[in-house]
């Protein structure tokens, strides 16, 4: 044995093991292992087209890898939180824009080959992508009698293909349906069928058992970490803050629990009465909109509602009130939560009137504004409001560093494939809202509770039984859920 182990020593490495590089790339072991179990040659995958809208991040490109082992052509639409450009291969076609040089347009890329250039804002800039893949690649497979599936985070496609329409009706002819992964997107699409009606059927996995209860538990941790990264970076910590959490749905809630143990003030703003007593009831200090609380101290504000969170009247409650520093971070999708400000740093609409602009500072990821203004007590105050990501989700700002683990959004993609499936075997679903988690039809071939368990299985987590994750839930989860459950017709 003794001179075994010398041998081994006498080798390079450790014990005769040569260190190897840590292989980047991720595998997502239940969406490939549910794919293969839920599709088959009976839906005539050989047919459909898949257009996916996501993050431009690595476990977006592994999830089109995975997409590609069933179907034929995969088309990838990167949203730009970040300069990120997808892997040139075969098994998808990668749309990305980046930041030109002199930072005031973006080029758009089709497989690392630039084919236009754009100087929109973020979501116009998503939708100019989607509109270069339609006409170069989506529509020329159509009219050869394909059939398209979108799956798709942030709702960006509904307005595109509206548009589209009438120039292109096979787009909506040819339409299997829509699979959506957030409350934001599910909203979008819901607001233009209000108006026009469902063009063909929307699924959404955003109120599911699973997003409700297990991933805005980990959406919550990132949101802390990298809000305290970039607060480092400036120079500034959560501790001794006061915290308002604008939004107290399934985020805000993960958010204020990962929160109470240290030493911060919480405080909580939401529009629904009934969410508002959720946040009393679990201890926190509720603020109402005549002031906000009226911003007494240095404040953190952390936006999950997923629409403009910010608006005139409480920037004006900022200006009046005793604090300084106003931090705005977002833990929503797009770049819609601080909208009115950022109109404001624009010149789109003014700033309110008791404060004047008087300078601003950039960072790598955090701008400062500083304003002049006059508080309450008359007297003359200099403050700061810091823009952290650019009013982007926090989470997804920094290039090369994941949101969540491949691992854990495993779960939520396979969520999309369950849905996925169900369009694919019913082509002639009613066009109509589908919410897996109200609509137990969705779950036909596989319910949530097993797709859970499958997962803690597959990646031998500790936990054997899903049933009691899934139920540890919201307080007002029929609440949250009954709001989309009334917008499927």
């Amino acid at each position: 044995m003794a001179e075994l182990l010398r041998e081994q020593l006498d080798k390079p490495g450790i014990l005769g093991i040569e260190p190897k590089p840590r292989e980047s790339r991720q595998k997502l072991l239940l969406s490939e292992n549910i794919i293969n179990e839920l599709f088959d040659s009976n839906c005539g995958i050989e047919n459909i087209v898949i257009l996916h809208i996501n993050h431009c991040m690595e476990n977006s490109f592994e999830f089109c890898r995975v997409l590609s082992t069933v179907f034929e052509t995969v088309i990838f639409v990167g949203a730009p939180y970040n300069n990120l450009m997808p892997p040139i291969e075969d098994s998808f076609i990668g749309y990305a824009a980046i930041d030109s040089k002199d930072r005031k347009t973006s080029d758009i890329y089709r497989n690392g080959v630039i084919c236009d250039t754009y100087g929109g804002g973020f979501i116009e800039l998503v939708h100019k992508m989607i509109e270069q893949a339609v006409i170069n690649d989506i529509i020329p497979l159509l009219e050869k009698g394909k059939r398209l599936l979108v799956i798709e985070d942030g709702g960006y496609h509904y307005k595109v293909f509206r548009e589209f329409s009438k120039q292109y009706p096979i787009l909506i002819s040819s339409m299997l349906g829509a699979v959506e992964q957030t409350t934001s997107g599910t909203l979008r699409g819901y607001r233009l069928a209000r108006e026009l009606g469902y063009y063909y059927p929307h699924t959404s996995v955003a109120r599911s058992d699973i997003k409700m209860n297990i991933e805005s538990r980990f959406i919550a941790e990132r949101v802390v970490e990298e809000l305290s990264r970039f607060l480092y970076g400036i120079n500034a910590f959560l501790e001794f803050h006061e915290i308002l959490l604008v939004g107290y749905g399934v985020i805000g809630r993960a958010i204020a629990q990962l929160l109470k143990g240290r030493a911060v003030d919480l405080c909580v703003y939401d529009t629904n009465p009934t969410i508002m007593n959720v946040a009393a009831d679990d201890g926190l200090m509720t603020v109402t909109a005549s002031d906000y609380g009226g911003f007494p101290t240095d404040t953190v504000l952390i936006g999950n509602t997923g629409v403009a969170s910010v608006d005139e009247h409480m920037l004006s409650c900022f200006f009046a009130g005793n604090g300084k520093k106003l931090y705005l971070v977002s833990s929503s999708s797009q770049d819609i939560e601080f909208q009115t400000f950022l109109e404001m740093t624009e010149g789109k609409r003014p700033f309110p009137d008791n404060s004047v602009l008087k300078a601003i500072y950039t960072s790598t990821g955090v701008d400062e504004y500083v304003f002049s203004c006059v508080n309450n007590e008359g007297s003359k105050m200099e403050k700061s409001v810091f823009v952290i990501a650019k009013g982007r989700p926090v989470n997804f700002f920094r290039t090369n560093v994941i949101s969540l683990t491949n691992c854990m959004i495993d779960l939520i993609f396979a969520q999309m494939i369950l849905l996925s499936s169900w369009l694919c075997y019913h082509p002639d679903a009613e066009k109509r809202l589908y919410m897996l988690g109200t609509d137990m039809i969705l779950e036909e071939k596989c319910s949530e509770e097993e797709l859970l368990n499958k997962w803690l299985s597959l990646y031998h987590f500790s936990m054997t039984d899903g049933r009691e994750l899934l139920t540890d839930a919201h307080p007002a989860k029929m609440l949250l859920q009954e709001h989309f459950f009334r917008m499927r017709m």
